[in-house]
């Protein structure tokens, strides 16, 4: 999810989707992945499919997950379909990282030129540079001025949190994810102002005994205003205080207290989500996403499984609507076969956080900065931790080239 997206302050980051999958005979012509929802050998594995961003497909072999292709997402309704609105589409400059080499601390942007403002509905990446994650927010094209292409974060002061209050989150990449739609639904989409910069953060890891070369490929699907009916507000949650005994599991739990912090801006915890990205890294075995308090207390809102570098992003539809709560809980869980502690960080640390999009009258970060003992279920260790919460209102035109 979101390498330090210490950012909300529009941070623009994870999900689940009620709907499943279909199935499609093998000598379907419409091309693989383009399916029909119907029973079959592929009904028990919809879901699983789905959650991936793949549709399940019926070969010689049995049922499998595949991958839509290039300029189609995961529908619903089980089918590879195309991915409406205008695509935009910048292809970055190639990196090499050596064998077992991580690359990091740099930046990418692409300057959009754009007179009028962007209502982006998707967003498509395609990747072989290893990028292990990348964040991309949007800036008034003044802001980190400078040529666009590849140069260090800090030659520019570039910080995310900066970034997002100058302009916004657009996209999270899902870890190690070699090619990913983050979809909303039809008529959700985030603003882009006009005249902006997309920047992304670099972070290349390669694991392999060979070096490799490549370079990403992000597109833009844009919406025409008059078909925009839901205006998108980011929200991030993120558990820092990770302290992962070695040769042992354990769950850490954060607890964001959000009702108050709304209450504060002069508003009710309310909200509609329809799109959430959970990150952690190859020692994560879980993450999972609770209401909390009110009389949905400890409903689930989303789960995924152990870390398996493929498409995670999902989206609701209908949205899940979060009413009489008073936040959220979240966390990971975690196997540790090492013999140190492990925690938050990059490279063989560990991360455990959410980037998510709702219709919503405030954004916010959540932080959990210390994870405290709280006892044993089973062999499992457990933690928990309170979040740190910033809220801010968050405004049709938030991403009008205001920031701090």
């Amino acid at each position: 999810m979101l390498h330090r997206f210490r950012s909300l302050g529009a941070l623009s980051l994870v999900s689940v989707v009620v709907a499943l999958s279909g199935c499609a005979p093998e000598d379907s012509d419409t091309g693989p992945g383009t399916t029909t929802t119907q029973a079959g050998p592929c009904e028990a594995m919809r879901e699983t499919c789905f959650s991936k961003q793949m549709v399940c497909v019926e070969a010689s072999a049995g049922p499998v997950c595949e991958a839509c292709g290039a300029g189609k997402y995961a529908s619903a309704q089980g089918a590879c379909e195309a991915i409406p609105g205008t695509g935009m589409t910048h292809t970055f400059e190639d990196f090499t990282t050596p064998a077992g080499g991580e690359v990091k601390g740099l930046c990418q942007s692409w300057t959009l030129n754009n007179a009028e403002e962007l209502w982006v509905n998707a967003v498509e990446l395609t990747q072989n540079a290893s990028s292990h994650h990348s964040n991309w927010t949007f800036v008034p094209d003044d802001k980190f001025e400078g040529p666009d292409g590849v140069w260090p974060c800090k030659e520019r002061g570039y910080s995310q949190l900066e970034a997002a209050l100058y302009g916004g989150v657009v996209y999270a990449q899902s870890t190690q994810a070699s090619h990913e739609v983050q979809k909303f639904p039809n008529g959700a989409a985030v603003r882009i102002s006009p005249y902006a910069r997309i920047i992304g953060d670099v972070h290349l890891l390669n694991t392999t005994s060979e070096d490799i070369t490549g370079h990403s490929e992000l597109t833009l699907y844009v919406l025409p205003v008059e078909e925009v009916e839901i205006k998108l507000a980011p929200f991030h949650l993120s558990y820092e205080g990770l302290n992962i005994p070695p040769h042992s599991d354990s769950r850490f739990t954060g607890k964001a207290a959000l009702d108050g912090k709304f209450s504060a801006l002069g508003l009710p915890f309310e909200m509609d989500i329809y799109f959430v990205l959970p990150h952690y890294h190859a020692l994560g075995k879980s993450f999972f996403l609770d209401m909390m308090g009110g009389e949905h207390d400890g409903e689930r809102v989303f789960e995924v499984g152990a870390f398996d570098a493929e498409a995670h992003g999902k989206a609701y539809d209908p949205p899940i609507s979060v009413k009489d709560a008073e936040g959220f809980s979240f966390g990971c869980d975690f196997t540790n076969p090492r013999d140190e502690y492990i925690k938050y960080g990059l490279g063989d640390q560990e991360m455990c956080e959410m980037l998510g999009f709702a219709d919503s009258k405030a954004a916010f970060e959540s932080i959990v900065h210390e994870a405290n003992p709280d006892g044993t279920d089973g062999s499992v260790q457990l933690f928990t931790g309170d979040a740190t919460t910033l809220a801010f209102k968050w405004t049709n035109d938030q991403a009008s080239g205001k920031g701090p």
